[in-house]
């Protein structure tokens, strides 16, 4: 039997965080407006960075998307995050770096 082994998972969510910066950072320089859209970009974009360095363990990175944790929008409009208390991982660090990366 395989145990959770929550280190790893603390692991996982650090490096997330620095990939979620990383590329906020690069769509604030380019004056884009967080839209639900750009959301599951940049959550796409910071999943695969993790999955494709190879050195996490895959199944704690699973762990963070947001689709485990229900439905989140795809459109294009702006996506207010503030409002919401509880949200899955990937988006509080967006959230988090979209409104401290000026």
């Amino acid at each position: 039997m395989k145990f959770f082994e929550v280190h790893k998972l603390h692991a996982a969510e650090a490096r997330l965080a620095l990939a979620v910066d990383t590329i906020v950072e690069r769509h604030r320089t380019a004056g884009r407006t967080l839209t639900w859209r750009l959301v599951h970009e940049i959550e796409k974009e910071a999943l695969k960075a993790l999955e494709e360095a190879g050195d996490l363990d895959r199944k704690y990175v699973r762990m963070l998307r947001s689709s485990r944790w229900g439905y989140v929008p795809r459109v294009n409009q702006p996506a207010d995050l503030r409002c919401h208390d509880a949200l899955p991982v990937t988006l509080t660090l967006i959230r988090k770096a979209y409104h401290t990366l000026h």
